[in-house]
Formats: C-alpha cells, sequence, structure tokens
C-alpha cells in the first residue's frame, strides 16, 4: 500500500479521497494544527452591526464559517457589501451558508485577491472588512492600505499546535520518521513548523513533498525540502494533478 501523509484532518466523505484515489494512495491524517475561537468571539458580529464597508475579504473557508456565523448572529441581519472569496472552497462555502460572494479566477491566495479587489473597484478612502487568523498573512492588509484603503481586520479563530503526543499524530509521524510514507502533502506554512519539531529536519526526510499553494511551497523549501509538487489550484483536483506529475516515482 502506499500512503500520503495529510497534515490536516481529512473526512470520510472528503473530497480528498475520491480525487487521490485513482493514484493509488492511501490517506494518512496526521492534524498537526487545529483552530480555536478567537479571544473576542462577538468581535466579527459587532463590526457587522457597525457597517460601513465597501467590500468583504475572505481569504479561507474558516474565515467564511465565521462570516457566516457572525451574520446568524447578529441582532438584525446585517446588508452586506460585496464579498470576495479566495479560492473555490471558500466560495463554495459561503454560498452554501447563503452568502453571495465573488471568486475572481486569478485570486489563487489572500495578497492575490487583494490585489484583484483594488483593480476591480476603486476602494480608495473606503473601508474593506478582513477577518482573518490569529496568525494570518499580513500581506492582504497591508496591499489594500498601500492602496489607500481603510483596512478593519478582525481576528475569528486561532490556530494551534496540536501536541506532539496528540495520538491522532502517531501513525503518520511513525510512517514519516520510517520514511515509509510516499507523500506528505502539507496545507498551511504553520505546518511546517509544526511538522519539522515533530519528525526533525524535512531535508532527511526521502517521502517527496506536496504543498496546497505556493506561500506553503515556499515555507517547505526554507525548510529544507529541494523538491516539492504545489496543487496547481488550492482544491483536491489541483492538488491531484501536482501529485500526478511526480507519482508514482519516475515520472
Amino acid at each position: 500500500m502506499a500512503y500520503a501523509v495529510f497534515t490536516r484532518d481529512v473526512a470520510a466523505d472528503s473530497a480528498y479521497l475520491s480525487a487521490l484515489a485513482p493514484l493509488g494512495l492511501e490517506i494518512v491524517a496526521m492534524p498537526l494544527t487545529r483552530t480555536e475561537p478567537p479571544r473576542d468571539p462577538g468581535a466579527l458580529t459587532r463590526a457587522l452591526e457597525a457597517g460601513g464597508h465597501a467590500a468583504i475579504l475572505i481569504a479561507s473557508a474558516r474565515g467564511a464559517a465565521a462570516l457566516i456565523e457572525a451574520v446568524s448572529g447578529a441582532r438584525i441581519r446585517p446588508t452586506l457589501p460585496e464579498v470576495w472569496a479566495v479560492g473555490p472552497a471558500t466560495l463554495r462555502a459561503l454560498v452554501t451558508g447563503g452568502i453571495a460572494a465573488l471568486h475572481p479566477a486569478a485570486a489563487h491566495d489572500g495578497p492575490a485577491l487583494a490585489h484583484e479587489l483594488i483593480r476591480e473597484r476603486e476602494l480608495a478612502g473606503l473601508r474593506v472588512l478582513v477577518p482573518r487568523a490569529e496568525d494570518g498573512r499580513e500581506e492582504p492588509m497591508a496591499i489594500l492600505r498601500a492602496a489607500g484603503v481603510t483596512v478593519d481586520d478582525v481576528i475569528v479563530y486561532r490556530t494551534v499546535t496540536a501536541p506532539q503526543d496528540d495520538p491522532a499524530l502517531v501513525r503518520g509521524r511513525d510512517l514519516l520518521l520510517a520514511d515509509a510514507a510516499d507523500l506528505c502533502v502539507v496545507f498551511a506554512p504553520s505546518q511546517v513548523t509544526a511538522l519539522t519539531a515533530l519528525v526533525g529536519p524535512l531535508a532527511q526526510r526521502t517521502t517527496r513533498f506536496a504543498a496546497i499553494g505556493d506561500t506553503t511551497a515556499a515555507v517547505l523549501h526554507e525548510a529544507g525540502v529541494t523538491n516539492v509538487a504545489v496543487a496547481t489550484t488550492p482544491t483536491p483536483e489541483g492538488l491531484a494533478n501536482a501529485i500526478a506529475a511526480v507519482y508514482p516515482p519516475g515520472r
């Protein structure tokens, strides 16, 4: 059996399972990080109730979930401005939650989405709401501010590292330490640090690595991984295409 260790949890009905099935890979979930509520759970709802935003920028599916929850928790359902989403998964999450959104095809990450937003809309002097992770990337806000936008960034979740003795990590860790995993797929830059702490220097592993996007791939390179297969889009299909280009070995 060939194994692909995922640095995240994988639901039984996950599209990743069906996307990688033709490659003959069994996915082993190793959730290195998890999300926790923000320190101020009501901040986003208050920002929505205050209003005055020309747009909302959503850079993750978790951010989409937070927006949906905040809208439903408002005393009076707020009238939302345009909502801009990064990636099809984030767009689907918003639409499923009853929030219409725009997804520019070129917006594959937060900075790209910010660039598309200021290219398509005249926002200088206006306010944009950015729900984000506590330790999330600063680039999208910096891009907007450089264009004269007033950014209201609201922390809507925190990413924390799982303890190294978490039973959910054991199988994936053992496969990686034994160099018995054919692939290790990493889904966020923060997971690279957690992965290194768990299995040691990544450059010493013979396992092939894949990344969900360019930013995560760059952090893997910084950690000493020479070759990284990068998903063509941050979706199960995009990841499968990237993996198919390098697996099985010899391609």
